[in-house]
């Protein structure tokens, strides 16, 4: 299985199911990610308080996503358990309307993220197999999701510059209710997907996959792990700016609207990338694109650092369509193409919470102390992590097949 380069675009009526499950994720994104945290300051809660409350959630996909989608992987579905999670998060989310201290945030965010933050992994595994079974474009599906957040952060932010954040947790839990609905009217998984025999499957040279379990198996391959660790660090550095960055630009005073534009600029970016560049990804070797991507990420983060100019800013936001959404295709590439079909989901939900939970989780978690004691030059240290990548790309290409290897 891998990211074919289709182009007939939403002529299937499937393609317009998913692209509903990624306009509910996104609507919810759209809001939670460039305001959330202003909510939450106006919940009274400090830098440090919030950067933990936005932070620790990242390390919670490493206990529950994984596990769910191995058990995904074990049935060979994956529609229903993404029905029975985001059933659960709605009911859970709800929990912040009664929140009033620090604690009980940290309880609602605890139950709300370990059910929440195992959908996206298994949204992105029925997306790709979708795309597969059905001849569809994974780039132009998922610019629907990317699509949807900049329309929710523009509008959503000019709402919030005139009626203030009273209604805001009712916009988020509407978002979490559609993507449900969206979910519930999606296709049934059709034809299961291979389940692994572990009894079955024998060591050899003409399989790599010998008789281990999907996270064995995955987590004692170098080739994955050092796949993980270049990725970690190119989505390490976006930490800062998810947890600080509108707060940052508050306190230079940048309103809500102009905030909302500048996140909607970057998505802007990721959309073009998520259109027009499948046929490139395909075609150039993951490791040499992730090297470049790391060039545009050391320059952006390093110039944010210095400068609190709007125009410039918005230029600084078009390299997101590099640093996050080519990244991001890259990575979708690089699983779809490497990793044993009935063990992809598996790998998606590692993808999902070491690089996208984990490790930008530590980022997120450092975010206040390191804005208390820098300011906005804590970007500085999110440009250092992408001149890391370099190097460590520079390693990673040489120990890359076509086909993961267990040593």
């Amino acid at each position: 299985m891998m990211i074919k380069d289709y182009n007939n675009g939403f002529k299937n009526p499937v393609a317009y199911k998913v692209g509903a499950v990624y306009s509910g994720l996104f609507m919810f994104v759209g809001a939670a990610l460039p305001f959330w945290a202003l909510w939450l300051s106006k919940m009274g809660l400090t830098p440090g308080e919030i950067g933990f409350l936005i932070g620790f959630p990242a390390f919670l996909k490493v206990l529950s996503a994984p596990f769910v989608a191995q058990l995904c992987d074990k049935w060979g579905m994956t529609r229903r358990p993404m029905m029975a999670l985001m059933a659960l998060s709605v009911i859970f989310f709800c929990g912040y309307f009664f929140s009033r201290s620090f604690m009980a945030f940290v309880l609602v965010t605890l139950v709300f993220s370990l059910v929440y933050y195992s959908v996206s992994p298994l949204v992105e595994s029925y997306a790709v197999r979708t795309c597969d079974r059905y001849n569809l474009q994974y780039g132009r599906l998922r610019s629907v999701g990317s699509i949807v957040f900049i329309i929710t952060s523009v509008l959503f932010g000019i709402y919030l510059d005139h009626s203030g954040y009273d209604n805001f947790l009712y916009f988020c839990l509407g978002s979490l209710v559609l993507t449900f609905v969206a979910i519930f009217l999606l296709p049934k998984d059709g034809r299961k997907f291979p389940a692994p025999d572990f009894k079955s499957v024998k060591s050899g040279p003409e399989s790599p996959i010998g008789d281990q379990v999907p996270l064995r198996f995955l987590l004692t391959s170098q080739q994955f792990i050092m796949f993980l660790v270049v990725i970690s660090l190119v989505q390490m550095s976006h930490g800062f700016m998810y947890v600080m960055g509108s707060y940052h630009w508050a306190a230079q005073g940048i309103n809500n609207e102009t905030i909302g534009l500048l996140w909607s600029i970057g998505v802007v970016a990721e959309i073009l990338v998520f259109i027009f560049a499948g046929k490139i990804i395909t075609r150039i070797r993951p490791m040499y694109i992730l090297g470049v991507i790391a060039i545009f990420g050391t320059v952006r983060w390093g110039v944010m650092a210095l400068t609190s100019s709007v125009p410039l800013l918005m230029f600084l936001q078009t390299f997101h369509g590099l640093t996050y959404g080519a990244a991001h295709l890259v990575a979708m590439y690089y699983l779809s193409t490497r990793v044993p079909d009935q063990y992809f989901t598996t790998a998606q939900s590692l993808y999902s919470s070491i690089p996208m939970g984990l490790s930008i989780g530590v980022v997120m978690l450092l975010s206040g102390p390191l804005y208390d004691g820098f300011g906005g030059q804590a970007y500085f240290f999110m440009a250092g992590l992408c001149f890391l990548v370099l190097f460590v790309a520079r390693y990673v290409r040489r120990i890359d097949h076509d086909v993961l290897r267990i040593k």
